[in-house]
């Protein structure tokens, strides 16, 4: 069965801060699942039988964005009950509302979780650092969190993917305001494009990148 993911990628130093923490936690504490990539997902894993309409829906929603929506990275989280531990990563109202109307759109043939149909405002976005730990490890990266420095670093969602099986479908680009093909997404170009363009919105902004 294909599974689905519609995620944030994080790019940048965010992306090379929270790799590095996670080598650190890695080479501490050796927890079993080491396979974590830095993103914030919107809504997954998810399976469908209706793959065209999930990419038709991806696409109208993100194109029908008129803002380029935002997120602060912070502090550090945690979920007992799942023993995850995560970056906090705070959403301004663009984001939580895009979110929010990607689950209402795809929820009728797509089997969500619970937690994809929380409201706009209980959603809890973050970034996992470390998944599927046993209960000592679990306790050991969590005393070890709280006494790291919080990663903090403004950033744009640049991008929001659909992925199908770990591989690229589709990817809206905010800031070029169009969707990008797998070897778009993937391409240098882009990503040079994009840096440039926030680059120019940071100098007006007063925002480090």
């Amino acid at each position: 069965m294909t599974r689905y993911l519609i995620d944030i990628r994080l790019m940048g130093s965010v992306k090379n801060q929270i790799h590095t923490l996670s080598r650190h936690i890695e080479e501490r504490f050796r927890p079993e699942n080491t396979m974590v990539v830095p993103h914030i997902t919107l809504a997954g894993p998810f399976s469908t039988d209706d793959e065209q309409r999930l990419v038709d829906d991806f696409t109208r929603i993100c194109s029908d964005q008129r803002s380029v929506p935002k997120y602060e990275v912070g502090g550090y989280g945690f979920f007992p009950d799942t023993r995850v531990v995560y970056v906090a990563i705070t959403p301004d109202e663009t984001l939580r509302q895009f979110r929010w109307q990607l689950a209402q759109a795809i929820a009728p043939y797509c089997t969500l979780r619970d937690y994809d149909l929380d409201s706009a405002e209980d959603f809890r976005f973050h970034a996992t650092i470390a998944m599927k730990l046993d209960w000592l490890t679990f306790q050991r990266i969590r005393w070890f969190c709280k006494n790291q420095e919080p990663v903090i670093h403004r950033h744009h969602p640049i991008r929001a993917t659909l992925l199908a099986n770990g591989k690229i479908l589709g990817e809206y680009d905010f800031v070029q305001q169009r969707i990008l093909s797998p070897a778009q997404a993937r391409s240098r170009a882009t990503f040079m494009r994009d840096r440039d363009i926030l680059r120019v919105w940071d100098d007006e902004g007063g925002e480090e990148e």
